[in-house]
C-alpha cells in the first residue's frame, strides 16, 4: 500500500516563525551572529530534519506546554526542505559577507530576502521555496510533485 507523506503543518508554521524572529532580531539588533546561527539551524534542518533545532524545541517546549497540538497533513516534506535549504544559504551566504569581508549591505540585503519571504509564509502561508522546488520538478532537476490548486502543495 502507498503512504502518503505526512507533515506537521503547526511545526513548519513555528519554524517559518523562529525564523522570522531571529532575522527579524538580528537585523534591528545589528547582531550578523544571530544571522550565522540561523543560517545554522535551518542548514542543520534541511539535511538532517530529525536534528532540527526548530523541531526540538516545537516539541519539547511548545507541544509539551500544551501551547500547540500536532496538526499533521498530506504533505510532501520535500520542498519544505528544499526551502529551508534556501533559506540556510542566503543566510550563510550572508554570514559569510559580514566575517569574511566588508560588504555588509549585501549581507543584510540577503538577510532581508529570508526575512520577508519567512514574513510572506508565515502571514499568507506561501512558500517560495517550495514553489521553487515544484518548478524544478517540472523541469525534471527534481523529484516531480503535482499541485492541487491552492496555496498547498501535495507530493503524488
Amino acid at each position: 500500500m502507498l503512504s502518503i507523506p505526512r507533515v506537521d503543518a503547526h511545526m513548519l508554521k513555528f519554524s517559518q516563525s523562529c525564523v522570522l524572529v531571529l532575522v527579524g532580531l538580528s537585523f534591528l539588533l545589528n547582531l550578523p551572529i544571530l544571522v550565522l546561527i540561523t543560517g545554522l539551524a535551518l542548514a542543520l534542518s534541511a539535511i538532517f530534519p530529525a536534528a532540527s533545532p526548530f523541531k526540538f524545541v516545537y516539541r519539547q517546549v511548545i507541544v509539551r506546554a500544551g501551547w500547540l497540538k500536532p496538526r499533521l497533513v498530506e504533505d510532501d516534506p520535500a520542498p519544505h526542505r528544499f526551502a529551508q535549504g534556501v533559506g540556510a544559504t542566503f543566510l550563510l551566504a550572508a554570514s559569510i559577507l559580514f566575517f569574511l569581508t566588508s560588504a555588509t549591505l549585501a549581507g543584510w540585503i540577503l538577510t532581508i530576502i529570508v526575512f520577508v519571504l519567512a514574513a510572506i509564509n508565515v502571514f499568507v502561508g506561501f512558500c517560495a521555496g517550495c514553489l521553487v522546488y515544484y518548478y524544478l520538478g517540472r523541469w525534471g532537476l527534481m523529484p516531480r510533485v503535482r499541485y492541487d490548486g491552492g496555496f498547498r502543495w501535495r507530493g503524488v
